[in-house]
């Protein structure tokens, strides 16, 4: 084949999928813009956010110099609308490569899995995050891409489907679980159909599992490398929540219990109220027992058999974070694979042959349900950052100009903030957000409410240096200050204007 060939075979398969997934595709923009469009239109802050606003946060010391690469199509400047629009387009593409990778067909079906996909809490957390939620928007389209390349077979796809997977690990090593979940079901979905042989499907499991580890440890090389040339390290947030001290065993049983409270306890946040938990769960038990009865009708006790290993191994790999890194470190933006879980109830339903139209338009019907849960839930998590956003903005308006009204205060000036904030700052009790990361109490912290004074309010004044900041904690005349915002809490010490927030 020469490569006019192979571009005309490219451009025809495009064109193909291009008609196929149309409704699909339009159908996740759509329910995109409903769950996340207020995050498009509206600058909405957080302490990450703010510190990153021309920049893509710690990339090579995490771990992440695919974000480096990638700056290359999304520069450093934090653009809500942009990149906004940008990782909507390709989570959509991402899905609609999910239902051609899993042969998922039913009509509706078609529809609301990539609506469930593209408002899934993970999503909203990364546009908490609008610095990287372009890459990594990018990067969980790469593993997809590469699950869907890898399971069609062929050398030259085996070895670009580990080149893409090496890239989006090193935008964001978690959706290594992304990828892992969709191998595991398309071995599921060819357990199911029953037309692949048990050796082949786990001649399948194998190749999987080796390109999986391959892509691993090219992408810890290439870090490696990397650190070799830069001189860099890994920084300290990742040598602490690593899970090196944990034996195996007590990984997956941590990874297999972070699976159960997602149902049990609403855990993260991926599940967005009581209702929709309890129907998470009957939804959980009905499709349990529909691959079971779907599996037996087969009559093959080793494709039954496989067909129970995988289904056991499905949470493994949904969770597989849990076996490197620490509890406190996962969060919900790691855990997006629990997507997973909606598409193999998808591949459940569309194989009930009696009443086949039942359990489509049953799962349709929950699917719908917590399609417009995560709306919601996505909507007040935005409204939330935004009364967050003008309570910070107006909290160090007034704190700036009483700065600038203090006596002494000239061009030589420079300012201490003393303290934190926290308690001063009213934390919107009232939309309860306290699982989900994104969205959190802490929202301009110590080290980004420089930016914040400097950036959204235009005060560029010097501040005080770390080292100088910690010692005037321990001075007697700031001890002997008022607490920020009563009167003493602000003066001239040498030729710094102190404020004592706590």
């Amino acid at each position: 084949m020469t490569a006019d060939d192979a571009y005309r075979n490219l451009r025809a398969g495009a064109a193909v999928l291009g008609r196929k997934y149309r409704a699909p595709f339009f159908a996740a923009l759509i329910a995109g813009l409903c769950a996340h469009g207020y995050a498009f239109t509206n600058k909405l802050l957080n302490h990450d956010e703010i510190e990153s606003l021309f920049g893509k946060g710690a990339t090579v010391t995490s771990g992440r110099w695919g974000l480096e690469l990638v700056k290359v199509l999304f520069p450093d400047w934090s653009m809500p609308w942009i990149y906004g629009i940008v990782s909507l387009v390709l989570i959509a593409a991402a899905a609609c490569l999910m239902l051609e990778t899993l042969d998922i067909r039913g009509g509706a079906l078609r529809i609301l899995l990539p609506a469930v996909v593209v408002s899934f809490p993970s999503l909203t957390g990364n546009f908490c995050f609008m610095f990287t939620a372009a890459p990594y928007a990018w990067s969980f389209f790469l593993a997809t891409f590469a699950v869907f390349l890898l399971h069609r077979g062929g050398t030259v796809r085996f070895c670009l489907s580990i080149a893409l997977l090496v890239l989006a690990l090193g935008i964001y090593q978690a959706y290594i679980a992304l990828a892992a979940s969709l191998l595991v079901l398309v071995m599921i979905r060819d357990a199911l159909d029953a037309e692949r042989s048990v050796s082949g499907i786990i001649r399948f499991g194998v190749k999987a599992l080796g390109a999986l580890l391959l892509s691993v440890a090219l992408y810890y090389g290439v870090t490696q490398l990397v650190f070799r040339l830069t001189g860099a390290e890994f920084n300290d947030y990742v040598v602490q929540n690593v899970n090196g001290a944990v034996t195996l065993p007590r990984r997956i049983r941590m990874a297999y219990d972070a699976f159960w409270y997602i149902f049990s306890f609403r855990n993260f946040y991926l599940i967005t109220s009581e209702p929709l938990r309890w129907l998470h769960i009957a939804l959980g038990v009905l499709t349990l027992a529909s691959l079971l009865w779907i599996s037996f009708r087969k009559k093959s006790p080793l494709h039954t058999a496989l067909t129970l290993v995988l289904i056991l191994l499905l949470p493994l790999s949904i969770c597989c974070m849990f076996l490197i890194m620490s509890r406190e470190s996962i969060h919900t933006l790691v855990l997006y694979s629990f997507v997973c879980v909606y598409l193999l109830m998808g591949m459940a339903a569309q194989r009930i042959r009696k009443p086949a139209h039942m359990a489509e338009g049953l799962l349709a019907l929950a699917l719908a349900l917590v399609t417009v849960g995560n709306v919601y839930f996505a909507n007040m998590c935005y409204l939330k950052m935004q009364l967050q956003t003008e309570n910070a903005l107006a909290f160090y308006t007034v704190l700036t100009t009483r700065v600038m009204n203090t006596e002494g205060f000239d061009e030589n000036t420079s300012l201490a903030l003393v303290g934190r904030q926290e308690n001063l700052l009213h934390s919107f009790p009232e939309m309860d957000t306290e699982l989900f990361m994104g969205v959190n109490r802490d929202l301009v912290n110590i080290y980004s409410r420089e930016n914040l004074i400097r950036f959204y309010l235009g005060l560029d004044i010097p501040f005080a240096d770390e080292e100088t900041t910690q010692a005037l904690e321990e001075d007697p005349r700031v001890l002997a200050m008022a607490e920020y915002p009563y009167d003493g809490s602000i003066r001239r010490i040498d030729d710094m204007i102190v404020v004592r927030l706590g």
